[in-house]
C-alpha cells in the first residue's frame, strides 16, 4: 500500500527490474516500464492496481521462458557486455549495445539481396517506366543517361558501387559536342535518372541492401545550377548563314529556323519529336490574323498561347502557305540534320540557340515587358530572366526581326515543292 505522501512518478522496483507509475490529469494511474529497448505502458483506474500490475508483470518475465535469460543465455559473463557498452558510448556518440546489434543487422541482412548488374538494373527500370507509360521524351532520356552511365559500370554489381566511384564519374564527363565538362543541369538531369534507377533496383529488384540509408547515387549532391552566367544567343550574321544554308542544302529545316528564332517556339514544339502530343500542323496558322495557337505546353499553368508571326518570320514561311499535313514528318532525323547545317553554315552550337535569341531579341523589342514576353514564349517569369541575355541593343534586336528571303526566295522554294508534289 502506498504511504499517504505518495509522489509522481512513484518509482517501483523488482527482481531488477525497474518501473514507474505516473498520475494523470484524470485521476488514473498509468505504468511505464521499458522491456527489450520498448516501451510497456498500461492504465488503471487505481494507484493500488497499478502497482499491483506492475510486481506481477515483473514476476512474470522471470518466470516466462520465453522472456528469460535462461532462453538465451550469455555466452560471456556480465562484465564483459558492460565493457562493450561502455566502449561504444565512448568511441560512437553514446550508442547502446543493443543499437550497435541492430545497426548490424541492418547492414548485413543478405537473404533478400539480389546481385545483379548495373545493365541489368537498367534495362529492367526502362522496360517498367515503358509498361507504365512514361511519354516517350523521358524514355529517351533515360536510355541516354542510363546508357551512358552503364557504358563505364554496366558489368558491375549495382550492390558493389559506392558514392566515390559515381563521383568520379560525373567528374569525369565531357560534352560529346562543347567538349568541355558537363554543365550543372546536365549533372542534375543525369543524376536524377539514375537516383529513380537505383531507387528501382533496391525497391524492386532487391538488387541494393536495404540498410536504412541512402542508395549511393543519393550520396550524390546535386550540383547548383549557376544563373548568373550570361545566355548564349546568335547574332543576326549567324542566323542569316543558317537560313541562306538551308536554301542550298536543306529546306525542310527553314521553317523549324523560323518557329525557334522569330517565333520563339520550343524545339520539341517546333519538330514534334519524341513528344507524347500531336505534331504542329500547317493548318494551325491562322494567316489572315498572323498567330499561330500552340497547344499542349511544357507548363500546365498555360494550355494554349497565341504566338504572334513577325513580318520577316511570314516571308520565310509563305512559300510553305500551300502545304497540308505536318510541318516536320520524320520521325527522329532533327538533330543530325540540324547539326550538319551548323557545320555547312560555320556557326556555332549553342544549346537551344534560337529560342534563346528570340527570346533576348523580342525583350528588346518590348522594352523589357516580361510578362508578354513570358506568355509568347509559353514561360514563367522565372524563366525569361533566365533565358535572355541583358546587353542586347536596341540595332540588333531590331537587325534580327528585319532578316527577310533573299530577292529569288520564293521561286527557289517553290520549284523544290512542285517538283517533290511531281514525284
Amino acid at each position: 500500500m502506498p504511504r499517504k505522501k505518495t509522489t509522481f512518478p512513484y518509482p517501483f522496483s523488482k527482481n531488477g527490474r525497474h518501473g514507474s507509475i505516473y498520475k494523470c490529469a484524470d485521476g488514473k494511474f498509468k505504468t511505464h516500464f521499458m522491456f527489450a529497448h520498448e516501451a510497456k505502458q498500461n492504465t488503471f483506474a487505481t494507484f493500488d492496481k497499478a502497482l499491483e500490475f506492475l510486481a506481477k508483470e515483473f514476476d512474470k518475465l522471470d518466470t516466462d521462458l520465453s522472456e528469460s535469460e535462461s532462453q538465451f543465455p550469455l555466452s560471456r559473463d556480465r562484465k564483459h557486455y558492460f565493457e562493450l557498452e561502455q566502449k561504444l558510448k565512448q568511441e560512437s556518440d553514446n550508442a547502446s549495445l543493443w543499437q550497435a546489434v541492430d545497426f548490424y543487422i541492418a547492414h548485413h541482412r543478405r537473404k533478400k539481396l539480389v546481385p545483379l548488374s548495373v545493365k541489368d538494373c537498367c534495362d529492367k527500370f526502362i522496360q517498367s517506366r515503358i509498361a507504365n507509360n512514361t511519354s516517350s521524351s523521358q524514355i529517351k532520356n533515360l536510355k541516354k543517361h542510363c546508357g551512358r552511365f552503364a557504358k563505364t559500370f554496366g558489368s558491375r554489381k549495382i550492390h558493389e558501387i559506392d558514392a566515390g566511384e559515381i563521383q568520379q564519374w560525373f567528374d569525369s564527363q565531357i560534352d560529346n559536342r562543347t567538349q568541355k565538362a558537363w554543365q550543372p543541369k546536365t549533372k542534375k538531369n543525369y543524376r536524377g535518372s539514375l537516383v529513380a534507377m537505383s531507387l528501382y533496383a533496391r525497391k524492386t529488384l532487391k538488387a541494393i541492401p536495404e540498410n536504412g540509408e541512402e542508395t549511393e547515387f543519393q550520396k550524390i549532391a546535386a550540383p547548383k545550377k549557376r544563373t548568373n552566367l550570361p545566355v548564349e544567343i546568335y547574332s543576326p550574321e549567324e542566323i542569316t548563314k543558317l537560313l541562306h544554308t538551308a536554301i542550298k542544302k536543306d529546306i525542310d529545316l527553314i521553317p523549324i529556323l523560323v518557329l525557334g528564332g522569330f517565333m520563339g517556339l520550343r524545339p520539341a514544339e517546333a519538330h514534334g519529336e519524341d513528344v507524347d502530343r500531336d505534331r504542329l500542323r500547317w493548318d494551325h496558322f491562322v494567316w489572315k490574323d498572323n498567330f499561330l495557337p500552340v497547344y499542349g505546353q511544357k507548363v500546365n499553368s498555360k494550355a494554349t498561347r497565341d504566338v504572334p508571326i513577325p513580318a520577316n518570320a511570314l516571308a520565310w514561311l509563305s512559300p510553305f502557305k500551300k502545304l497540308k499535313g505536318q510541318i516536320w514528318e520524320l520521325k527522329s532525323a532533327f538533330d543530325g540534320r540540324y547539326s550538319t547545317l551548323k557545320k555547312n553554315a560555320g556557326v556555332r552550337d549553342i544549346y537551344d540557340g534560337l529560342r534563346h535569341s528570340y527570346c533576348s531579341y523580342r525583350y528588346r523589342i518590348l522594352k523589357g515587358n516580361v510578362d508578354q514576353v513570358a506568355d509568347e514564349m509559353g514561360n514563367s517569369r522565372e524563366e525569361v530572366m533566365r533565358s535572355y541575355r541583358r546587353n542586347v541593343t536596341d540595332r540588333q534586336a531590331i537587325a534580327w526581326f528585319a532578316i527577310k528571303p533573299p530577292a529569288n526566295y520564293a521561286k527557289s522554294i517553290k520549284a523544290v515543292l512542285d517538283s517533290r508534289q511531281a514525284t
